[in-house]
């Protein structure tokens, strides 16, 4: 029996193939069982579909392999990842963030044939905005799903299906917060959105300045599509009403929250409404 050498640990922005622990200690798989040689993951990007190629012997049968970071563990049998005896493919859904592994197993008998170490980064969204002048670039938010899973796989449910292009940051309070993700250029209201959520609060975030939150009603469980960017600290909103649920922060280029926040505006009720729509042109899960 040929032993193969203790897992390598694969970061995640490798695509190259990594061994795997196999063999002793209940591994062995016996000369007519699976083995496996070697194995990769597709660059895993959180909320996102992962392909898992695992190479080596009797892969056809007999093969259980599962990851708890990311769900959905699917042997592939359709084109171009047509799964074989010696080359097996699993698509999966990555639901979690920070060190992961897969585990290959002998369903039979329980025994391992090797980890698989990797590690998902947490996501973050580039949003581009414009009002056809001075005021125009990229922010980028990064989300914590580890502590608002709900709040951000919403978030990026409207990212992914390209919901916010053309949407408008409608609101500006100075020395408050700046929302958009609502409203198209024209004042009317972009449908339709997704289910409301529940409120996510007291996850150990706050709304400190630049950080990032699901607007709603004074319902408390009615945040869709639109959020808000603290550009102060706002502590109250962690409680006032039964909270608001921060799910990330703006990581790169606050300057240009904070010249949304200063833009012209007229007044509209109690908040001011930029005078020249500030468009958000694109949004893109770039993590």
């Amino acid at each position: 029996m040929t032993r193969i050498p203790s897992a390598l640990r694969l970061l995640s922005a490798l695509p190259a193939a990594v061994l795997l622990a196999s063999c002793g200690g209940g591994g062995d798989s016996g000369p007519s069982g699976p083995s496996v040689a070697t194995a990769t993951i597709s660059t895993p990007k959180y909320g996102q579909p992962a392909l898992v190629t695992i190479n080596g012997a009797s892969l056809d049968a007999d093969v259980t392999v599962s990851s708890a970071g990311c769900k959905n563990m699917t042997r592939s049998t359709t084109a171009p990842n047509v799964s074989t005896a010696t080359t097996a493919y699993y698509t999966c859904s990555v639901s979690a963030i920070g060190a992961q592994s897969v585990a290959v197993t002998r369903a039979s008998t329980s025994a391992s044939l090797g980890t698989l170490a990797y590690t998902v980064p947490a996501p973050q969204v580039t949003m581009t905005v414009s009002n056809g002048g001075a005021i125009a670039g990229s922010m980028v938010y990064t989300l914590a799903p580890d502590k608002a899973p709900i709040t951000v796989d919403n978030f990026l449910v409207y990212v992914n299906s390209g919901f916010y292009d053309g949407t408008v940051f409608h609101r500006v309070v100075k020395g408050f917060v700046v929302q958009g993700g609502g409203f198209l250029a024209n004042g009317t209201l972009k449908t339709p959105t997704f289910a409301p959520i529940a409120l996510e609060v007291g996850k150990g975030l706050s709304n400190v300045q630049w950080s990032l939150a699901m607007a709603r009603t004074n319902v408390l469980d009615s945040a869709t599509s639109q959020f808000f960017i603290n550009t102060v600290d706002n502590l109250a909103l962690d409680t006032s009403g039964g909270g608001y649920a921060v799910f990330g922060s703006v990581t790169t280029n606050t300057a240009l929250a904070a010249a949304i926040e200063n833009a012209a505006c007229s007044p509209a009720g109690s908040f001011c409404a930029p005078t020249t729509p500030i468009v958000i042109t694109s949004a893109a899960q770039t993590r």
